[in-house]
């Protein structure tokens, strides 16, 4: 097990996961609203140098 490995308690190891997939999640979901948002905005111009 990764507590026995890295002689840590299990809840160190599970607090540790948590805080990592909050983190994760929240930055992904927080670039994800903001690319919803200011995307659409630039849109003409995306599309423009896509060409």
């Amino acid at each position: 097990m990764r507590a026995e490995v890295e002689a840590r308690s299990m809840q160190d190891v599970a607090r540790e996961a948590i805080r990592e997939y909050i983190e994760h999640h929240s930055r992904s979901d927080l670039i994800d609203g903001i690319l919803d948002r200011e995307l659409p905005r630039y849109a003409e111009a995306l599309d423009r140098l896509a060409r």
